[in-house]
């Protein structure tokens, strides 16, 4: 089983990730440690890849600020993670020794060689921090306009229908697991140079059975959050996905695997295309004219988020600059031989 996620994402508090929470998971885990262009993201891919070849679970977790690479791999059932642990999501071992290690790129620069284009690349770096203030700005804009729709969550009517629809939702779909309920928290969508990315094909192939939940309004989260509650009571361990506005807010999407039953929400910025068993409306739950009046804020809030995306793709064009910088005094055959060694290592011949 192959899934994929995003580890982090630009958020209207700023970047957020859940890459701390990855060594809970995993039996063992390494950080990975080395600056732009040094073949950090090769690495995880080709761990990956191998993995994928010999018929091994495999999680992705893609960067937000470049979906074609990554920021970490888990292989589940080797009990094994690699994340990257430089900056935005800085993280350190708890003990170097054991369990927790450190894997070092950096080592493979020759620093004589970077020193020599230091200050073009300090200014590509400043120049690439200055778009992620303009990020955070449209985000926090977003989330702005879609508080109203929050607050119809505490409706009598559609709080009742919310409610109901959870219960029917948990009756079918759920079922007791004998274990302690647990939360590992992910997100399923971010806003990318790419656009708004959703990874739409996760759900189907974690859990297999898809509920979709359309979502004009932002109604979803409110309904998720009642829908793990009961999850957690039957002790399932609960995959909660949230949205790149509301990072610690109510579930954009919750998987639960040992259910067999993932609940997507497709909204007009982020759109589920994938596979489905059942389609919920969750529109009809408000009123005509609450819809007529948060039409307008769902619309401004999908353009801050584009303009969002704009300044994410920006970034990322500096980013490369930056890297093709960088790339001329890295030694990418000590890297490859790393790869190797750590290949060997897991897949013995």
């Amino acid at each position: 089983m192959q899934a994929t996620f995003f580890l982090g994402s630009c958020t209207p508090r700023g970047f957020s990730t859940f890459a701390s929470e990855l060594a809970e998971e995993c039996g063992a885990v390494d950080y990975i440690k080395g600056g732009s262009g040094c073949g950090k993201s090769t690495f995880l891919r080709r761990i990956a890849d191998e993995a994928a070849a010999r018929g091994l679970e495999v999680w992705r977790f893609l960067c937000s600020s470049d979906p074609q690479s990554l920021d970490a791999v888990v292989l589940p059932s080797l009990g094994r993670g690699w994340v990257d642990a430089t900056a935005p999501h800085v993280l350190e071992p708890t003990l170097c020794a054991g369990r927790e290690g450190y894997v070092d790129f950096g080592a493979f620069y020759d620093r004589a060689g970077i020193a020599r284009v230091e200050p073009e690349l300090r200014r590509r770096k400043r120049e690439n921090a200055a778009q992620y203030p303009l990020v955070t700005a449209c985000l926090a804009a977003a989330d702005r306009m879609l508080a109203p729709a929050r607050a119809m969550w505490e409706e009598p009517r559609c709080r009742r229908d919310l409610e109901e629809l959870a219960g029917c939702l948990a009756l079918t779909a759920l079922r007791p697991s004998g274990r302690q309920g647990k939360v590992r928290r992910r997100f399923l969508s971010a806003v990318t140079p790419e656009g708004l990315s959703f990874c739409t094909e996760t759900a189907a192939a974690v859990c297999g059975r898809v509920y979709v939940l359309e979502d004009s309004y932002g109604l979803a989260p409110a309904l998720l959050q009642r829908v793990l509650e009961q999850a957690l009571q039957l002790g399932q361990t609960c995959l909660v996905c949230y949205t790149p506005l509301q990072p610690d807010g109510a579930p954009a999407h919750l998987l639960v695997p040992g259910a067999g039953a993932a609940f997507v929400a497709s909204s007009p910025d982020f759109p589920y295309a994938g596979e489905r068993c059942c389609t919920l409306e969750l529109d009809g739950t408000l009123p005509p004219a609450a819809r007529d009046t948060l039409h307008f804020a769902r619309d401004t809030a999908g353009t801050l988020l584009r303009k969002a995306a704009e300044h994410v793709r920006e970034a990322k064009r500096i980013h490369d600059e930056l890297e093709a910088l960088c790339r001329p005094y890295v030694d990418f055959a000590a890297a490859d031989a790393l790869t190797e060694r750590t290949l060997h290592e897991l897949f013995p011949a």
